[in-house]
Formats: structure tokens, sequence, C-alpha cells
């Protein structure tokens, strides 16, 4: 299949303007794609296409000069940089695109941002402008009319625009409530038809993570056992096997809601996370499985065997490793960073209080050099183990994982957590874009390539 692609500049005529089914294209690109005067092409943008005549113009770059009435159509936002454009010579038709979106189900705050999610928004707005692709934000809404509605980043904030149906989008919505929604079931249906990407389509339950993984033989002995919480038979067994036991919500985040279990002379000692970290104890078994019922609110919670994590300073350390996949859809790692809890803390989530470093340097500078490499290289061989089997094992496409890692006191790695929604709060210099941006965007572009093979 010949297709040209092409960076191009998109003016449109006044409203009120003759001509309204002809498209004027820059002269020297008119005939770098063989076009004859008056030959009908299609000109197509998200799902929506337009049959126009073509007609070649004097300009000093190329350009495509569209009437109004076909702007409208099409729903295309005024571009002020060049748009990536592909000319299909086979089957005569002018791709104007890709267009990239994030779903989300935030609204501005009152200072007109995204809060925590606004730099990383501006950057991935920014990125796209350069690689010439439009980049907005939508909301779960009806595909049905072929247009969307979407926020675009302006000098004067997020502006609210009828646009084209994304090409490629990339699930950020902030509420597992809304995921397990019709409405997100019929968006998804209505993504299916029109055969348009969507990847990390859902939050990940850790129960389900725990029993992905536990299908791959390689990944057992780095793999903590766990059960979820509820049958009285299962959890006597359970407790029996482990002086140290950690209890999480099946769906929980930043390390809220969690506790630790430890047996200390026939009793168990429930420590909590969070800022009061309360201590509570129980006298027997039946009373702790009672005290868990009460913590557990009738909610889906697990109960993990505790590690005996490596500790700095009575700090408890684990890694956050980012991975994405590439152009050739392996996963590869954009950042590992160690995150290092309050003292006497049972998490070490930044969100609790934890400081973050790089990860190769803190192993530096933990280590002697050869024991850094080698744990440096056992943890990313694990990571990369973990995003394989999700991406294998899962329904779901994911493009973007967070898998957090530690190293007990032997300095074994285990797998804590994989997380689809890996938080985005600016953390670190960068000079252009964070690396989870570049990763993101190029994965879209991967996408998009294979769906137009």
């Amino acid at each position: 299949m010949n297709i040209n692609h092409q960076k191009v500049f998109i003016t449109v005529n006044p409203a009120g303007t003759r001509k309204k089914a002809l498209l004027f294209i820059e002269e020297k690109l008119f005939g770098e794609w063989g076009l004859q005067f008056g030959e009908p092409v299609t000109i197509m943008a998200g799902s929506r296409s337009v049959p126009v005549l073509v007609q070649p113009f004097p300009s000093s770059g190329p350009t495509l000069k569209l009437s109004f009435d076909m702007n409208q159509f099409l729903s295309l936002p005024a571009f002020s940089d060049p748009i990536s454009v592909s000319f299909h010579s086979e089957r005569k038709a002018i791709q104007i695109g890709p267009f990239f979106a994030a779903l989300t189900n935030q609204t501005p705050l009152q200072d007109g941002t995204f809060g925590e999610m606004e730099k990383f928004y501006q950057e991935m707005t920014s990125y796209c402008n350069q690689q010439g692709i439009p980049f907005y934000l939508v909301k779960l809404q009806s595909l049905q009319e072929g247009m969307t509605e979407g926020l675009v980043a302006g000098k004067d904030g997020w502006q609210t625009l009828a646009l084209p149906i994304p090409d490629v989008l990339y699930n950020r919505i902030h509420s597992r409530k809304l995921e397990a929604s019709p409405s997100f079931e019929l968006f998804k249906t209505e993504l299916a038809a029109k055969s348009i990407p969507m990847f990390n389509g859902r939050f990940l339950s850790k129960y389900d993570v725990h029993q992905l993984l536990n299908l791959e033989k390689e990944l057992l002995p780095s793999l903590p056992d766990t059960i979820l919480f509820g049958e009285k038979e299962t959890f006597q067994i359970f407790i029996e096997k482990y002086t140290i036991i950690y209890f999480k919500p099946a769906s929980g985040s930043q390390g809220k809601n969690i506790c630790r279990l430890t047996q200390v002379s026939g009793k168990w000692k429930i420590e909590t996370s969070g800022k009061k970290q309360e201590l509570l104890f129980a006298d027997s078994d039946e009373q702790l499985f009672h005290t868990l019922k009460k913590l557990s609110r009738k909610q889906t919670f697990i109960l993990q065997q505790g590690i005996s994590l490596y500790e700095t300073d009575q700090r408890k350390v684990d890694f956050r490793i980012l991975l994405h996949q590439n152009e050739q859809l392996n996963w590869k790692v954009s950042s590992m960073v160690a995150r290092i809890g309050e003292q006497g803390a049972i998490v070490s989530n930044l969100a609790q209080g934890g400081l973050m470093k790089n990860g190769s340097d803190f192993l530096k500078e933990t280590f002697n050099y050869p024991d850094a490499g080698r744990l440096y290289q056992k943890l990313i061989r694990l990571a990369k183990n973990t995003a394989r089997a999700m991406d294998e094992q899962h329904e779901e496409v994911f493009g973007e994982l967070g898998i957090d890692l530690a190293l007990d006191i032997d300095t074994n790695p285990w797998i804590i957590e994989v997380n689809s929604k890996p938080s985005k709060k600016f953390q670190g210099n960068y000079e252009t874009f964070r690396p989870s941006v570049k990763s993101i965007i190029d994965y879209m572009l991967t996408l998009n390539r294979e769906k137009h093979r």
C-alpha cells in the first residue's frame, strides 16, 4: 500500500466562500501526490469523511485549504502548527491525523487546571504538537454522531470543542466505579465497533493480578502467597503458615487501609497504615477474624504473606518500575525509583509520607558495585517478565504498567503490586518531557500503525 506521510499546514476559507466541495492543495504537494486538476478524492478525519475535488494553489509551504463547511463537518479545531497528514494513493484518500486522546472522568478545578495531572497532560499536548498530532481529553460519551466533545489545551486554559473521534485512546479514568458502569461498557463496545484501540482499559484487582501471575512458573518464587479474605477455614490455614501477614483492599491504592498482622506470643498485633497508624490487638485467631471483618466494611480484602523487607535506617524500601511497550511491542523500562518509607511505617508509598530516589543511584549507594549491578538487572528482569505475563494472560491491552517490587533481607526480589494507572504526579526535573510521555505517544503511534495494516 503506497502511503505518503507529511506534516502540512491546514487553513480554512471563510464561511460563505463559494466552491464548498473544492479542496485546495499547495502545488508542490499536489505534484508529489500525483494528483490531477479537478480529480475526486476523499478527505478523512477520525471516523468522518468528505468527497471533494482537488485543485492546486501556490503557497510558501505544504498546505491544505479546506472550505468552511468541510472543516465544520470534519470537526477540526484551528491548527496553528503543521499537522500530520497521510495520502493513500491507491484509495485516493487524504487522512488528517492521527488524533490521540486521554479518556478522563475529571473536570478542570477552579483554577482551570487538572491539578496533579495538569503538567502531564500539558507535556502530552506539547510532545504531540511536535509530532503534528492533535491531542485532547475526552469523557465517556456516545460516539454515534461520528464526532466527540473534547478538551483542548490552549493559551487561556482548556477549551471544550467538537472534535474528531480519536484514532487511539489512553484510559486515565480515576474511578473504579465508573469503569464498572454500563456507560463504560457501552463506550468500549462503540470503540470496538469502530476498530478504535484503547489501552489500559481498567484498574487491576490485586487478587486478579495474583491469579494471573500464578500461572507463570518462572514468577512463582517471587510471588507472595495470597488469598481472598472471607472464608474462615482458608483464613485459619493461612494464618497458621505465616507470622507476618498483610491485609489489603483488593482494589486499594496509595497504600491506604493496609494492616500488618504480626503474631506475638500467641496474640496478634494489628498495625494500620496512614497518618493515624493505629495499633490494635487480638487475643485469639477468632478475635482477629472478627476484627478484620469489621475493618473490611464488606469490601473485598486479601491476605498476603508478609515479606521481611530490606530496610535502611529502619525505613522499608521498595521499587516502582514504570514500563511501556515499544514499537516492537516489547516491554521496556522507562524509569525506576526507590521508595523509602517513613521510619516505622508499614508501607513505603509516597502518598503515605515516603521519600523517592533514583532506583539505580539508591542501589549504588547501598551495595558494593558488583552487587548493585546484579540487583538492578534482577529487578529489571523480574519487572519485564511480570509485565509480559500480565499482557499475555489478561484480556485488556496494556501499554503502560507501574510494577512495585521489593528486596527481602536476603536481597531476593518479590512482586508487591501491579498498577495499570501509575501516578503522573510530577516528580523530578526533565529538560523537555518525562520519559513516560514519549513512551505513551510512541505506543499510541504503534497501535495506530497496527490498526491500518
